[in-house]
Protein backbone atom coordinates (compact mmCIF):
# COMPACT_ATOMS: atom_id res chain seq x y z
CA UNK A 1 0.00 0.00 0.00
CA UNK A 2 2.77 2.46 0.92
CA UNK A 3 4.33 1.94 -2.51
CA UNK A 4 1.31 3.41 -4.29
CA UNK A 5 2.07 6.94 -5.44
CA UNK A 6 -0.34 9.68 -4.32
CA UNK A 7 -3.07 10.52 -6.78
CA UNK A 8 -3.69 13.85 -8.46
CA UNK A 9 -7.28 13.91 -9.69
CA UNK A 10 -6.67 16.60 -12.33
CA UNK A 11 -3.67 14.80 -13.79
CA UNK A 12 -5.07 11.28 -13.42
CA UNK A 13 -8.36 11.96 -15.24
CA UNK A 14 -6.82 14.00 -18.06
CA UNK A 15 -7.52 12.44 -21.46
CA UNK A 16 -5.14 12.45 -24.43
CA UNK A 17 -6.29 12.31 -28.07
CA UNK A 18 -5.35 9.28 -30.14
CA UNK A 19 -3.80 10.22 -33.48
CA UNK A 20 -5.84 9.26 -36.51
CA UNK A 21 -9.07 8.43 -34.67
CA UNK A 22 -11.59 11.24 -34.33
CA UNK A 23 -13.13 11.37 -30.84
CA UNK A 24 -10.79 8.69 -29.44
CA UNK A 25 -8.88 9.36 -26.20
CA UNK A 26 -6.64 7.41 -23.86
CA UNK A 27 -5.54 7.72 -20.23
CA UNK A 28 -4.09 5.65 -17.41
CA UNK A 29 -6.00 5.48 -14.13
CA UNK A 30 -3.38 4.85 -11.42
CA UNK A 31 -3.73 2.48 -8.47
CA UNK A 32 -4.28 5.49 -6.20
CA UNK A 33 -7.95 5.49 -7.25
CA UNK A 34 -8.65 1.82 -6.56
CA UNK A 35 -11.36 0.67 -4.17
CA UNK A 36 -11.72 -2.88 -5.45
CA UNK A 37 -11.65 -1.63 -9.03
CA UNK A 38 -11.20 1.98 -10.12
CA UNK A 39 -13.63 4.17 -8.18
CA UNK A 40 -16.77 4.73 -10.25
CA UNK A 41 -16.80 8.48 -9.77
CA UNK A 42 -13.26 8.67 -11.16
CA UNK A 43 -14.07 6.69 -14.30
CA UNK A 44 -17.21 8.79 -14.81
CA UNK A 45 -15.20 12.00 -14.40
CA UNK A 46 -12.68 10.75 -16.97
CA UNK A 47 -15.42 10.06 -19.52
CA UNK A 48 -16.95 13.49 -18.92
CA UNK A 49 -13.59 15.14 -19.48
CA UNK A 50 -13.35 13.32 -22.81
CA UNK A 51 -16.75 14.73 -23.79
CA UNK A 52 -15.68 18.26 -22.85
CA UNK A 53 -12.52 17.84 -24.94
CA UNK A 54 -14.41 16.48 -27.95
CA UNK A 55 -17.17 19.11 -27.90
CA UNK A 56 -14.49 21.81 -27.46
CA UNK A 57 -16.90 24.67 -26.76
CA UNK A 58 -15.66 27.11 -24.10
CA UNK A 59 -19.01 28.91 -24.41
CA UNK A 60 -20.86 25.86 -23.08
CA UNK A 61 -20.96 24.45 -19.54
CA UNK A 62 -21.90 20.99 -18.34
CA UNK A 63 -25.63 20.71 -17.63
CA UNK A 64 -25.96 16.99 -16.91
CA UNK A 65 -24.26 13.63 -17.21
CA UNK A 66 -25.82 10.17 -16.95
CA UNK A 67 -23.55 7.16 -16.51
CA UNK A 68 -24.35 3.46 -16.94
CA UNK A 69 -21.74 1.14 -15.43
CA UNK A 70 -21.77 -2.02 -17.54
CA UNK A 71 -18.52 -3.61 -16.39
CA UNK A 72 -16.09 -2.88 -13.56
CA UNK A 73 -13.04 -0.97 -14.79
CA UNK A 74 -9.68 -1.90 -13.24
CA UNK A 75 -7.02 0.70 -12.66
CA UNK A 76 -4.66 0.92 -15.60
CA UNK A 77 -4.89 1.91 -19.27
CA UNK A 78 -8.32 2.82 -20.63
CA UNK A 79 -9.68 4.28 -23.85
CA UNK A 80 -12.68 6.55 -24.48
CA UNK A 81 -14.63 7.06 -27.69
CA UNK A 82 -16.83 10.16 -27.89
CA UNK A 83 -19.66 10.63 -30.34
CA UNK A 84 -20.94 14.21 -30.55
CA UNK A 85 -24.65 13.83 -31.21
CA UNK A 86 -25.45 17.51 -31.69
CA UNK A 87 -23.60 20.80 -31.92
CA UNK A 88 -26.24 23.53 -31.67
CA UNK A 89 -25.97 27.26 -31.27
CA UNK A 90 -26.49 27.16 -27.51
CA UNK A 91 -26.24 23.46 -26.60
CA UNK A 92 -24.48 20.21 -27.43
CA UNK A 93 -25.03 16.55 -26.60
CA UNK A 94 -22.50 13.73 -26.68
CA UNK A 95 -22.00 10.12 -25.62
CA UNK A 96 -18.73 8.69 -24.30
CA UNK A 97 -17.88 4.98 -24.17
CA UNK A 98 -15.01 4.05 -21.87
CA UNK A 99 -13.36 0.65 -21.69
CA UNK A 100 -10.35 -1.01 -20.07
CA UNK A 101 -7.36 -1.91 -22.23
CA UNK A 102 -5.17 -4.99 -21.92
CA UNK A 103 -2.11 -3.93 -19.85
CA UNK A 104 0.02 -6.30 -21.93
CA UNK A 105 -1.09 -4.61 -25.17
CA UNK A 106 -2.62 -1.25 -24.22
CA UNK A 107 -3.29 0.01 -27.73
CA UNK A 108 -6.25 2.44 -27.74
CA UNK A 109 -6.90 1.94 -31.47
CA UNK A 110 -8.92 -1.27 -31.25
CA UNK A 111 -12.68 -1.85 -31.28
CA UNK A 112 -14.85 0.37 -29.12
CA UNK A 113 -15.90 -1.10 -25.78
CA UNK A 114 -18.70 -0.14 -23.40
CA UNK A 115 -17.54 -0.84 -19.86
CA UNK A 116 -18.94 2.61 -19.00
CA UNK A 117 -21.35 4.69 -21.10
CA UNK A 118 -21.89 8.36 -20.25
CA UNK A 119 -24.28 10.74 -22.00
CA UNK A 120 -23.78 14.47 -21.45
CA UNK A 121 -25.65 17.68 -22.11
CA UNK A 122 -23.75 20.97 -22.36
CA UNK A 123 -25.39 24.36 -22.72
CA UNK A 124 -25.11 28.10 -22.40
CA UNK A 125 -25.89 29.58 -19.00
CA UNK A 126 -28.44 32.37 -18.91
CA UNK A 127 -27.84 34.54 -15.82
CA UNK A 128 -30.74 36.79 -16.81
CA UNK A 129 -33.49 34.16 -16.82
CA UNK A 130 -36.43 35.11 -14.57
CA UNK A 131 -37.28 31.46 -13.88
CA UNK A 132 -35.54 30.49 -10.68
CA UNK A 133 -36.25 28.37 -7.62
CA UNK A 134 -34.29 26.32 -5.16
CA UNK A 135 -36.16 23.77 -3.14
CA UNK A 136 -33.03 22.21 -1.69
CA UNK A 137 -31.92 23.41 1.76
CA UNK A 138 -28.36 22.84 3.01
CA UNK A 139 -27.92 20.73 6.14
CA UNK A 140 -27.30 22.61 9.36
CA UNK A 141 -23.77 21.44 10.05
CA UNK A 142 -20.59 23.26 10.96
CA UNK A 143 -17.47 23.80 8.85
CA UNK A 144 -15.28 20.79 8.01
CA UNK A 145 -12.61 21.70 10.55
CA UNK A 146 -15.07 20.86 13.33
CA UNK A 147 -15.34 17.17 12.43
CA UNK A 148 -12.94 14.26 12.73
CA UNK A 149 -11.24 12.79 9.65
CA UNK A 150 -12.06 9.27 8.51
CA UNK A 151 -10.78 6.97 11.31
CA UNK A 152 -8.23 4.23 10.79
CA UNK A 153 -9.83 0.94 11.84
CA UNK A 154 -7.95 -2.26 11.11
CA UNK A 155 -10.93 -4.67 11.28
CA UNK A 156 -13.03 -2.83 8.69
CA UNK A 157 -12.44 -4.17 5.15
CA UNK A 158 -12.81 -0.63 3.79
CA UNK A 159 -10.59 1.08 6.36
CA UNK A 160 -7.42 1.28 4.29
CA UNK A 161 -7.85 1.29 0.53
CA UNK A 162 -5.91 3.47 -1.94
CA UNK A 163 -8.87 5.69 -2.86
CA UNK A 164 -9.39 6.76 0.75
CA UNK A 165 -5.80 8.00 0.89
CA UNK A 166 -6.50 10.55 -1.85
CA UNK A 167 -9.42 12.24 -0.10
CA UNK A 168 -10.30 13.82 3.21
CA UNK A 169 -13.80 12.69 4.23
CA UNK A 170 -15.46 13.85 7.44
CA UNK A 171 -18.85 12.68 8.67
CA UNK A 172 -20.80 15.70 9.93
CA UNK A 173 -24.22 14.14 10.52
CA UNK A 174 -25.49 10.58 10.42
CA UNK A 175 -24.18 7.18 11.48
CA UNK A 176 -21.14 5.36 10.20
CA UNK A 177 -20.00 2.49 12.37
CA UNK A 178 -16.42 1.67 11.59
CA UNK A 179 -15.64 -1.84 12.75
CA UNK A 180 -18.87 -2.33 14.73
CA UNK A 181 -20.84 -5.44 13.77
CA UNK A 182 -24.04 -5.18 15.83
CA UNK A 183 -25.55 -1.80 14.95
CA UNK A 184 -29.31 -1.76 14.19
CA UNK A 185 -30.89 0.04 11.22
CA UNK A 186 -31.32 3.81 11.50
CA UNK A 187 -32.13 6.94 9.50
CA UNK A 188 -30.74 6.35 5.97
CA UNK A 189 -29.00 9.68 5.55
CA UNK A 190 -25.60 11.26 6.01
CA UNK A 191 -23.96 14.68 5.76
CA UNK A 192 -20.26 14.65 5.07
CA UNK A 193 -17.46 16.99 4.05
CA UNK A 194 -15.25 15.92 1.14
CA UNK A 195 -12.06 17.24 -0.42
CA UNK A 196 -9.17 15.95 -2.49
CA UNK A 197 -5.73 16.00 -0.90
CA UNK A 198 -4.43 17.44 -4.18
CA UNK A 199 -6.52 20.31 -5.46
CA UNK A 200 -9.09 19.74 -8.24
CA UNK A 201 -8.87 23.41 -9.24
CA UNK A 202 -8.03 24.51 -12.76
CA UNK A 203 -6.12 27.69 -13.61
CA UNK A 204 -9.37 29.67 -13.44
CA UNK A 205 -9.95 28.86 -9.75
CA UNK A 206 -12.78 26.42 -10.45
CA UNK A 207 -12.89 22.64 -10.19
CA UNK A 208 -11.98 21.10 -13.53
CA UNK A 209 -15.32 20.32 -15.27
CA UNK A 210 -16.59 16.82 -14.51
CA UNK A 211 -14.60 16.20 -11.33
CA UNK A 212 -17.68 16.74 -9.15
CA UNK A 213 -18.67 13.24 -10.30
CA UNK A 214 -16.21 11.90 -7.72
CA UNK A 215 -17.98 13.28 -4.59
CA UNK A 216 -21.28 12.66 -6.39
CA UNK A 217 -20.64 8.91 -6.08
CA UNK A 218 -21.65 8.75 -2.40
CA UNK A 219 -24.63 6.47 -1.84
CA UNK A 220 -22.80 4.07 0.50
CA UNK A 221 -22.84 6.05 3.77
CA UNK A 222 -26.61 6.63 3.64
CA UNK A 223 -27.34 2.98 2.82
CA UNK A 224 -24.99 1.84 5.58
CA UNK A 225 -26.68 4.12 8.10
CA UNK A 226 -30.10 2.79 7.12
CA UNK A 227 -29.28 -0.92 7.02
CA UNK A 228 -26.92 -1.05 9.98
CA UNK A 229 -24.16 -3.62 10.34
CA UNK A 230 -25.95 -6.63 11.82
CA UNK A 231 -25.99 -8.37 8.42
CA UNK A 232 -22.28 -7.78 7.79
CA UNK A 233 -20.39 -5.51 5.44
CA UNK A 234 -21.50 -5.01 1.84
CA UNK A 235 -20.32 -3.46 -1.39
CA UNK A 236 -22.12 -0.69 -3.25
CA UNK A 237 -21.70 -1.50 -6.96
CA UNK A 238 -22.88 1.46 -9.01
CA UNK A 239 -25.21 0.66 -11.90
CA UNK A 240 -26.26 4.19 -12.83
CA UNK A 241 -25.31 7.68 -11.65
CA UNK A 242 -26.90 10.89 -12.93
CA UNK A 243 -25.59 14.35 -12.11
CA UNK A 244 -27.13 17.79 -12.67
CA UNK A 245 -24.37 20.40 -12.60
CA UNK A 246 -25.87 23.49 -10.98
CA UNK A 247 -22.87 25.79 -10.47
CA UNK A 248 -19.09 25.83 -10.73
CA UNK A 249 -17.25 24.64 -7.62
CA UNK A 250 -14.80 27.24 -6.33
CA UNK A 251 -14.04 25.92 -2.82
CA UNK A 252 -11.79 23.00 -1.90
CA UNK A 253 -14.41 21.35 0.33
CA UNK A 254 -17.77 20.02 -0.85
CA UNK A 255 -20.62 19.13 1.52
CA UNK A 256 -22.45 15.91 0.58
CA UNK A 257 -26.05 15.61 1.79
CA UNK A 258 -27.06 12.03 0.97
CA UNK A 259 -30.28 10.09 1.47
CA UNK A 260 -31.09 6.52 0.49
CA UNK A 261 -34.75 6.26 -0.51
CA UNK A 262 -34.81 2.48 -0.81
CA UNK A 263 -32.85 -0.74 -0.48
CA UNK A 264 -34.70 -3.87 -1.59
CA UNK A 265 -34.25 -7.02 -3.65
CA UNK A 266 -30.49 -6.54 -3.78
CA UNK A 267 -30.57 -2.95 -5.08
CA UNK A 268 -30.38 0.50 -3.48
CA UNK A 269 -31.28 3.96 -4.74
CA UNK A 270 -30.68 7.40 -3.35
CA UNK A 271 -29.87 11.04 -3.98
CA UNK A 272 -27.18 13.51 -3.02
CA UNK A 273 -27.10 17.29 -2.88
CA UNK A 274 -23.62 18.79 -3.14
CA UNK A 275 -22.88 22.19 -1.60
CA UNK A 276 -19.73 24.30 -1.49
CA UNK A 277 -18.26 25.79 1.67
CA UNK A 278 -20.49 28.87 1.25
CA UNK A 279 -23.58 26.58 1.26
CA UNK A 280 -24.19 27.22 -2.42
CA UNK A 281 -25.79 24.31 -4.27
CA UNK A 282 -23.35 23.05 -6.93
CA UNK A 283 -24.75 19.68 -8.04
CA UNK A 284 -27.50 17.10 -7.61
CA UNK A 285 -26.89 13.38 -8.03
CA UNK A 286 -29.04 10.27 -8.14
CA UNK A 287 -27.61 6.77 -7.93
CA UNK A 288 -28.76 3.18 -8.34
CA UNK A 289 -26.50 0.40 -7.11
CA UNK A 290 -26.31 -3.33 -6.60
CA UNK A 291 -25.75 -4.46 -3.00
CA UNK A 292 -23.36 -7.36 -2.60
CA UNK A 293 -22.09 -8.90 0.63
CA UNK A 294 -18.38 -8.44 1.25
Amino acid sequence: MDQIAPGDVVRDTEVHPVDGLDGRYRLDIPEAWRVVYAFGGVTMASAIRAVVAAVDRPDLSLVSADATFCQAVPCGPVAVQVEVLRQGRSAAQAVARLWALDPADPSPTGPVGSDLVVSCVLGERDPHTPYRLQGAVPPEVGPPEGYDPRPEVVDNPFADIPYHRQTDWRLAEGRLHWGQVDVPPGDPQASSWFRFHRSPMGPDGRWVPGLVAVPGDVLGPAVGAGIGTQQGFFLILSLQIGIRFVADVTTEWVLQQTRAQTAADGYAAGTAELWDEDRRLVALAHQIAKLRSF
